[in-house]
């Protein structure tokens, strides 16, 4: 066995050890790649089977090289009891990415029999629970970049504009999408940064926030609860950065303020409109950036497509 394998079984112990139990003997550990993500490290699937006072039980944990911004998202986050996975990393203090044992959250849920609106619910309550407990405590976190101007303008130029430009020469994207539609999303692309400097100045709603929270990264877990992974992109910026991929319908952001309201924070109604309208524009428009090229291949992405522009040229509150 390598130095490498030694170094990952001998994390997955000490984990199970830290968080299922200090009486836990491994009996067996079955390893698989997982493909999924584009920043992830050496990702691995490890499904455990162990003894605890003469009960065999099982387990699936994951393992990766991840940043120091994520391993030090999670701790924070665990230790406060948001509902983010237990973990445990072996180099905590490094800067550079290091390997971390994470709980695999949804490996025994039934994605076929739970109950939609009250796990909205809980997600909702969750995210606002993270929002209202870090909220204002930048000096906490000193590992943690900021939203400012120039991660805006690296997220469009970086990672939207090349793939909108090379849509709009694709007479097909032209016909499905039509004219209109994509002359409104560039006129409010070309002005998005600028519409955004208000979020990024007002500190009042600054808060660690996810940053990514697409659907991949929000899982069920044992069909109760909603647990969110995948802190790679974590920042502290304005919570606006997260709500609007999580609030589709006027329900949900009631969930959410309501939610909020209970750590203490209140925000006006039409400060809260402008904000989410902005912050949904920008996002709509991110977050097409990959099904921007494989729409025509994959129904599923031509559908999230059509959200996206949706959120950037109908945003909840417009």
């Amino acid at each position: 066995m390598s130095k490498k394998s030694i170094t990952v079984q001998a994390l997955i112990e000490q984990t199970i050890n830290q968080y299922v139990s200090s009486d836990a003997h491994i009996l067996s550990m079955e390893s698989n790649p997982i493909q999924l993500g584009l920043q992830a490290v050496e990702l691995l699937r490890h499904h455990i089977e162990f003894l605890v006072n003469g009960v065999q039980k099982d387990i699936s944990v994951i393992t990766k090289k991840a940043t120091f911004i994520e391993r030090s998202a999670l701790t924070r986050l665990f230790s406060q009891g948001a509902n983010v996975p237990f973990s445990l990393t072996s180099e905590p203090h490094t800067e550079d990415r290091s390997l971390i044992c994470i709980q695999d959250v949804d490996y025994q849920t039934d994605y076929s029999h739970l109950d939609m609106d009250l796990l909205q619910n809980k997600e909702l309550r969750a995210l606002a629970y993270i929002h209202g407990t870090n909220m204002g405590l930048k000096k906490e976190m000193p590992w943690i970049p900021t939203v400012d101007r120039n991660h805006i303008i690296g997220m469009m130029e970086n990672r939207w504009r090349p793939s909108w430009n090379a849509a709009i020469e694709n007479p097909a994207f032209i016909a499905e999408f039509g004219l209109p539609i994509i002359s409104e999303i560039e006129a409010l692309a070309s002005t998005i940064v600028d519409d955004l400097e208000v979020l990024i100045r007002d500190e009042h709603m600054h808060t660690m926030i996810h940053n990514d929270l697409n659907p991949g990264n929000v899982l069920v877990h044992n069909n109760e609860d909603v647990y969110f992974i995948d802190w790679e992109e974590a920042r502290y910026g304005s919570l606006f950065f997260d709500i609007p991929l999580r609030c589709s319908h006027m329900r949900q952001v009631d969930i959410y303020r309501e939610a909020l309201s209970s750590h203490g924070y209140d925000i006006p109604q039409d400060q809260f409109e402008k904000y989410f309208s902005r912050a949904s524009r920008y996002l709509g428009i991110r977050y097409m950036s990959w099904n921007l090229g494989v729409w025509e291949q994959h129904s599923y992405a031509k559908d999230d497509l059509k959200k996206y522009m949706k959120m950037v040229t109908q945003p909840l509150f417009s």
